[in-house]
């Protein structure tokens, strides 16, 4: 069986790569075309900035707690081309590049082509990824940039000298460019000098400097052009609502973007208006809010440790649970798919729960310590520990939050641990503890994916028909 796998990954490797590789091109222009619905997410804000821009209105890049970057884009498109469709096509071939570098990565780290068609099929299955083409939003662009900066940098790791002084210099441009699309990568720095250390370890001290001298640029550019260089200085003060749900309990069920129960609201507004007379304050304004919501904070945190850190256990949990992403469902239940919410359900998920779970079976059965002696190896996982803390822990949680830890994190280290499989003597026995420890695990996967869908349909299923009306 593991045979005959081999061989059929390795049949004419180019003839399958390209054709991976169109098929996902392929899978998202039809997607494009079967959709009327490019409103889900932020997109709205994006639609609005662009019809300034085309009455002659300049929007400053970051507005609020929002960007335009991406509406100049999309006017650049429909002015040139005369439709905005162009824009789409764009980003569908931007999200089918973005494929290659991921195969580029796992590439390198494996030095297995087999492997790294496995994450390039991985990545074809992600129903999720392909519905981010007909969306007017930053996520392709996030995802594209991290997997550009993770194989750039390890381009560094071949010390190559002239590359590598290229490399330091244009690392950091990259980094500090993708944050006016999201701010995924903004504390990237701290990778960059994390890994420096690593090579401080192995007396590898030419890396050290060319990763550190990139962590410093990239720290230098953020502070000698923060944000509020390309935000209007009238600009009222950022909502902190972001941070806010994310460390306290006042969203849903805990940890999400917004009250959802009223229950929530209630005590929010009484909690408020104490803090308002304890502080003598007249109004309730942005600082007021802010300074609140800072005080409820440090309050929980303080006060609720343990409870904090099961409510980021919980963030984490849910980010990667079973159910679907909001958007991808919206996608495919409206428009010209308009599908049973059901089946919907199903084309997204099954891709997604495969993934997650190759990913944890994989670890579990084939891991060792010693693997970390892998640069390419190191470096991933710290880069899949910083894509979690900055999609689950930094702020509230969303499903949708895993696309860049997916793509950039989880597939690249898959196909890592999948070379080892494929190179596995199958006479060599894995100690009996593992599959206990993997039972032990796949059971506290199923059973909290059990009990989320069943949160869904049934306890909370009201909370769910009032935000898609889907049943």
């Amino acid at each position: 069986m593991k045979d005959r796998l081999i061989n059929f990954f390795e049949f004419r490797h180019n003839f399958v790569l390209l054709s991976l590789l169109g098929l996902n091109f392929l899978i998202k222009i039809l997607i494009f075309y079967n959709t009327t619905t490019f409103l889900v997410s932020e997109a709205g804000s994006n639609f609005i900035y662009l019809k300034e821009i085309e009455n002659g209105k300049n929007p400053d890049l970051f507005v609020l707690n929002y960007r335009s970057i991406l509406s100049y884009i999309g006017n650049f498109f429909k002015s040139s081309t005369g439709t905005l469709d162009t824009f789409f096509w764009f980003q569908a071939m931007l999200g089918t590049f973005s494929i290659y570098i991921l195969y580029l990565i796992c590439l390198k780290t494996t030095e297995n082509k087999t492997s790294a068609l496995f994450a390039v099929i991985m990545a074809t299955l992600l129903m999720d990824y392909h519905l981010l083409t007909p969306v007017f939003y930053y996520q392709i662009f996030e995802i594209f940039f991290s997997l550009l900066i993770i194989y750039l940098t390890i381009l560094i790791f071949e010390k190559k000298t002239l590359i590598n002084l290229l490399l330091v210099f244009s690392i950091p441009m990259l980094i500090y460019f993708s944050v006016f699309f999201r701010s995924t990568l903004s504390y990237f720095w701290g990778v960059l000098l994390i890994m420096s250390g690593f090579f401080v370890r192995n007396k590898s001290y030419k890396l050290f400097r060319s990763l550190s001298a990139a962590g410093i640029i990239t720290l230098f550019l953020f502070n000698l052009l923060p944000e509020s260089k390309f935000r209007d200085t009238a600009c009222q003060p950022l909502v902190n609502n972001f941070r806010f749900y994310g460390h306290t309990l006042y969203g849903g069920d805990g940890g999400e973007g917004s009250f959802v129960y009223e229950k929530n609201r209630v005590l929010y507004e009484k909690r408020l208006k104490a803090f308002m007379i304890k502080n003598n304050y007249d109004s309730v304004t942005i600082q007021v809010h802010n300074s609140f919501q800072r005080s409820e904070m440090k309050e929980f945190i303080t006060k609720s440790p343990i409870k904090w850190l099961l409510l980021q256990v919980r963030k984490v949990a849910y980010t990667f649970g079973i159910v679907p992403i909001r958007d991808s469902l919206e996608l495919l239940t409206t428009g010209k798919l308009s599908l049973k919410w059901y089946l919907s359900a199903f084309i997204i998920q099954v891709p997604y729960a495969i993934i997650l779970l190759i990913f944890v079976i994989l670890i579990v059965l084939f891991f060792k310590v010693t693997d970390f002696n892998n640069v390419n190896l190191f470096f991933m996982s710290l880069v899949l520990f910083y894509l979690i803390a900055g999609t689950c822990l930094y702020g509230h949680y969303s499903e949708r939050y895993r696309q860049v830890v997916i793509m950039a994190g989880i597939l690249p280290i898959s196909a890592f641990y999948f070379s080892k499989f494929i190179g596995w003597d199958s006479h060599k026995s894995i100690k009996r503890g593992r599959y206990i420890l993997l039972i032990l695990i796949l059971f506290i996967i199923f059973s909290h994916w059990g009990y989320q869908a069943y949160n869904v349909l049934v306890v909370n299923k009201e909370r769910y028909v009032k935000a898609l009306n889907l049943f």
